[in-house]
């Protein structure tokens, strides 16, 4: 049976103490968006007896304090690193006197575990420089070697009015799960999940760590109350961030009403492919893992606007719609800072100012180990396309037109049309009804031009979707080809978009754009029906010139090209009047 959650507010927290709650930027509810700056990490990492972290912890913290001084020098409002990141010694450095940050703002840090001694240690060390706060630990000496740490840092007020630099250690409260029940032994556990609240007391912020999420998943109350109007952190070093288990609570808060769940869900992991090193002689483990970061936005507060995600996705920002109507924002999954401008959860004002675009995504950076320092790179990050488009001659050719990766929803859309229009609405090329774009409870992005997923059958999806245009590519080149398209045979004809045509997919110069599909091996005579009727009407609506150019192929047991008859077109009593239902849900 699941523990309960013990949910503390800051406020009662920092009371006893004679200090104030924090004023925090992010947690004012007014029109002013938030500045936010995530370190996703690359490993190796080293977890033993003694210690989970980073392998080489030089390396480490040079990572740390270049982007501690970033976030400070910058006056980014809401600071984020993944669980057991930060080094120890960094967050030290900070404390006592280096890079901290600002009043009305938060860091919320990931750190290396740290034993019982090295956190009386830590809070000696730092008398003098700022309030070190943590819960008792009731549990004997022989129950785990160390905690897994979350450092809230932030400056307040006491009673006279003085300014207080504060780090406030929230521990997880529970083991994560593995085959050898490694860390069960050798976690202690805190109790508390701790919750910030604005001054208003209309948005809260809290963060689990990791498998934390395993007891939130099944206690409905803790659910309810750390997802309504809040910013809800989920730290992790996870290699299957996605396992049904650690992805329960966000099913469970997506589920419910969005009027009672307004709320941001923050994935940090760290990024792909980390290994992990242990006590010596045991060979390294290789995760094979994907990062799996992401931000969760509600329906109503995220932009579908072509440029704008467009924007996001040129950066390293990439969009998907989930079932239980939610935005998912991924994160690349190479090692960077991602910098962005968020509007808040709740905007208590007049609601023409509200801004509802949702997370933008301003900057990437990389780490340039000469420099010593994190800086901007405005590449585009490669997301495995290339590499996919270039695997052989056909899929090169029928990718001609479709090099752009800035327009990454381009070809994703001549993909979707170049294998059959499915049940489409008129706005189908929209990125919330786009098929590719949706996902199910599972998360799984099976996004053609995004190798985002470890997921096989996601892969094999894709790579069956490729295939087609590959195939539908060298059919528009060699095969004879109906009368309604028959211009576009003979060389000169390529698969492309553009929203000038957007019911369209083939084009040739001097010829009128075409919606041809295909099919595959020997469909059922059902399905080329109901597609073509689909294609058909797709273009009926568009009522445009070209609006009689559909063509709908498929290849036979035999592997002979048919292009199937549409009734549509055979048909001499059509009135011209819709003959599918295209207007459902997908």
């Amino acid at each position: 049976m699941a523990s309960p959650v013990f949910i503390s507010d800051i406020e009662d927290v920092l009371a006893v103490r004679g200090l104030e709650t924090p004023d925090l930027a992010a947690l004012q509810a007014t029109h002013q968006s938030y500045r936010a700056l995530l370190l996703q990490p690359s490993g190796p990492i080293y977890a033993d007896t003694q210690r989970i972290g980073h392998l080489d912890l030089d390396a480490a913290a040079a990572r740390a304090d270049a982007f501690l001084a970033m976030a400070a020098e910058r006056g980014d409002q809401l600071v984020v690193t993944p669980e057991y990141f930060l080094p120890v010694r960094s967050l030290a450095k900070a404390a006592k006197g280096g890079a901290f940050p600002a009043e009305g703002t938060l860091w919320v840090l990931g750190c290396e575990s740290m034993t019982p001694a090295q956190l009386d240690s830590f809070k000696a060390d730092c008398a003098g420089h700022c309030d070190v706060i943590y819960e008792e630990d009731p549990a004997p000496a022989v129950q785990g070697n160390y905690f897994d740490p979350v450092a809230y840092c932030f400056v307040t007020r006491d009673a006279e009015n003085a300014l207080k630099r504060v780090v406030l250690f929230q521990f997880k409260t529970a083991p994560s799960r593995d085959e050898h029940g490694f860390e069960n032994k050798q976690l202690r556990c805190g109790r508390a999940v701790y919750r910030f609240q604005g001054k208003d007391g209309l948005i809260k912020l809290s963060t689990i760590i990791c498998s934390d999420a395993l007891d939130l998943g099944e206690d409905a109350a803790a659910n309810k109350k750390l997802s309504d109007r809040a910013i809800l952190i989920h730290i992790q070093l996870n290699p299957k961030p996605k396992q049904t288990d650690y992805r329960r609570y966000r099913n469970e808060v997506f589920r419910r009403s969005p009027a009672l769940t307004d709320c941001d869900i923050v994935c940090l992991n760290w990024a792909q492919n980390v290994v992990l090193h242990s006590s010596p002689g045991h060979e390294p483990d290789k995760w094979k893992n994907e990062s799996g970061s992401a931000w969760y936005v509600p329906q109503r507060r995220c932009s579908v606007k072509d440029d704008e995600v467009a924007d996001n996705e040129a950066k390293g920002l990439y969009y998907t719609w989930h079932e239980k109507k939610r935005h998912v924002l991924h994160f690349h999954y190479e090692e960077a800072v991602f910098a962005l401008t968020v509007p808040k959860v709740l905007q208590d004002g007049a609601a023409v100012h509200d801004v509802l675009v949702g997370p933008r995504l301003d900057s990437r950076l990389t780490w340039d180990a000469d420099a010593g320092a994190w800086l901007e790179n405005t590449s585009c990050p490669e997301t495995g396309w290339s590499e996919v488009i270039n695997a052989n001659p056909e899929v090169t050719s029928a990718f001609q037109s479709l090099q752009d990766i800035k327009r990454r929803l381009h070809i994703e859309r001549a993909i979707s049309l170049s294998c059959g229009p499915h049940n489409m609405k008129e706005q189908w090329h929209r990125v919330d009804n786009l098929d590719v774009c949706r996902i199910p409870e599972s998360e799984v992005v099976a996004r053609a031009t995004l190798q985002l997923d470890r997921d096989v059958p996601a892969s094999e999806e894709r790579q069956r979707r490729i295939t087609r245009v590959a195939v539908l590519g060298h059919i528009l080149q060699t095969a004879p080809l109906p009368a309604q398209i028959k211009d576009l045979g003979g060389g000169g004809a390529s698969i492309a978009w553009s929203p000038n045509s957007p019911n369209t997919n083939v084009i040739k110069a001097g010829a009128r754009p075409a919606l041809v599909a295909y099919l595959g091996d020997n469909p059922s005579m059902d399905l080329v029906k109901r597609i073509g009727e689909n294609a058909f009407e797709l273009l009926r609506r568009e009522n445009a010139d070209y609006k009689d150019r559909v063509a709908i192929c498929y290849r036979t047991v035999a592997g002979v090209t048919k292009f199937a008859d549409i009734k549509q077109q055979i048909d001499i009593t059509y009135d011209g009047s819709s003959m599918a239902s295209i207007t459902g849900a997908q």
